[in-house]
């Protein structure tokens, strides 16, 4: 049994679709809480600085001299998390030899008044700096103070990183369960589609468990339902074709008895005719000519009995094309010569005698139907040869180019001849045990033709002579060795088969 592609792939895409749906929602909500964790920490960062600055401003006497501010700064610095620059009596003093004037932001230098909080974010030896100013309340000095965001970038980088960190773990852990999940969901879908190629291949007797009442069981339990009536229905009806082979080949067999005593009287009454009166001659000459016929249509009935029932087999060789054609068409050339044109580098896997006997039922069929002007042409397509064979006739109908290799069937035009509708069915019988085919269309400048599909033989072929092939192209069912049947002279639409 082939493998289950389509199940495969579409737990392959539910697989990948739940995958998305975790990191684009995980993702999202990662995303957010990173925007809002960000924007409450860097607030309450500013938040927390501006009400140090403030309450260090409460702090600072309203005169301020050189050993007031060095004391301040000493406060400052004690209480830890800020820097300080002082410019009073445009003095500069600060907490940290790093700092000093040129650092401030221009803006705030002088725009500072008292009572008000003016910020600033700055970046000091590449570190990113809050700068808080203000003047104090009798404007006599100007305070500048520098909070530090390292911690604070800090902070927010280690949850960004956690937050990546998680969402990394929940996709994979949404491709695991998502693929688990897929697996068990889609496994009826895999069973069915199992079933399907179970009952594609002939076991009818293939059903699936019914173990649940979900969804799947009742699609379990239809589908049983229908494979139970697939499998009664196909039964019937193989019954009822086997009925009808039977029933051919026991009347075919049972007419062969009186038919070879019917044969053997016509012969001796064939020798009398001339002897017979005018009277006597013409239904004598009509009952003889009907009993060969009788016995070409009991011949082609037994043989159909057999190709039915699988017991004929083809023996394939490599065969030259040209060389086939010629050979078939040769017994022509007496009367009305047959156009071959054909490629000589093309070989065939073909059986012989049978390949010879579809080749001469359609030459025959065009003969009949086109007259002189039949035309065989021989070339390779691809891993395939085609044979056609051309007439000049009127063509056939549409609605007969889909009936014509059909059994007993007889176009309207060839209804007054005398064939059976049994030759070109058994020709297509023929090509379909040598792997090949037959098929039938109108020529665009009047006339039809008759095309025979075969394998072409390869340069590294190998097919021994007297067993099949082990071609699946090849391959007949139930295969149980029996004689080749021979080519005789072509009838309407048949070659005239042995009779028994």
């Amino acid at each position: 049994m082939p493998p289950i592609r389509i199940a495969r792939g579409f737990r392959r895409r539910l697989t990948v679709a739940f995958i998305l749906i975790v990191a684009a929602s995980g993702g999202i909500l990662a995303l957010t809480s990173f925007v809002l964790i960000r924007e409450y920490r860097t607030r309450s960062f500013t938040a927390q600085a501006r009400d140090k600055a403030a309450l260090s401003l409460i702090s600072a006497p309203a005169d301020l001299t050189v050993a007031k501010v060095d004391q301040l700064l000493a406060e400052y610095h004690d209480r830890g998390g800020f820097e300080t620059v002082v410019i009073a009596n445009d003095v500069v003093f600060s907490s940290t030899p790093e700092l000093g004037e040129d650092l401030l932001p221009e803006r705030m230098r002088s725009s500072v008044q008292p009572g008000a909080l003016e910020q600033q974010d700055v970046w000091i030896g590449g570190q990113e700096v809050l700068v808080i100013g203000s003047s104090t309340p009798n404007a006599s000095a100007r305070m500048f103070f520098f909070f530090s965001k390292a911690d604070l970038l800090d902070s927010i980088t280690t949850f960004r990183n956690v937050l990546v960190l998680s969402w990394t773990t929940s996709v994979l852990a949404a491709a695991l369960f998502g693929n688990l999940v897929a697996r068990r969901t889609l496994r009826p879908v895999n069973d069915a589609a199992a079933a399907s190629q179970a009952l594609a291949e002939g076991l009818l007797d293939t059903r699936l468990e019914s173990a649940s009442d979900d969804e799947f069981g009742r699609w379990a339990s239809s589908f049983n339902s229908m494979a139970e009536a697939l499998e009664e229905k196909i039964g019937a009806l193989s019954r009822a074709a086997e009925r009808e082979r039977r029933f051919t080949a026991d009347v075919a067999h049972e007419l062969r008895t009186p038919l070879t005593g019917m044969v053997a009287a016509a012969s001796l009454l064939e020798e009398e005719l001339p002897a017979l009166g005018p009277g006597a001659g013409p239904p004598a000459r009509l009952l003889t000519e009907d009993v060969r016929r009788l016995q070409v249509l009991v011949a082609e009935l037994l043989e159909l009995a057999r190709f039915d029932a699988g017991q004929e087999q083809a023996r394939l060789e490599r065969l030259s094309l040209g060389e086939a054609l010629r050979t078939v068409t040769r017994s022509w050339d007496g009367s009305a010569p047959v156009h071959v044109d054909v490629d000589d580098d093309v070989s065939v896997l073909a059986d012989r005698a049978r390949f010879k006997r579809v080749v001469a039922n359609l030459l025959s069929n065009a003969r009949t139907h086109g007259g002189d002007g039949v035309e065989v042409r021989g070339y390779r397509d691809g891993d395939r040869a085609v044979v056609e064979v051309h007439d000049r006739g009127p063509g056939m109908d549409e609605s007969d180019l889909e009936r014509v290799f059909d059994r007993f069937f007889k176009g309207d035009h060839s209804r007054s001849s005398g064939g059976s509708g049994l030759g070109l069915a058994i020709a297509l019988e023929n090509a379909r045990l040598q792997g090949g085919h037959l098929s039938a269309h109108n020529l665009d400048d009047g006339g039809a033709c008759f095309a025979f599909t075969l394998r072409a033989a390869s340069a590294t072929s190998s097919v021994e002579r007297g067993h099949p092939t082990g071609d699946p192209l090849f391959r007949v069912p139930d295969p149980i060795h029996g004689n080749a049947t021979k080519a005789g002279s072509p009838e309407l639409h048949h070659e005239t088969p042995p009779a028994g």
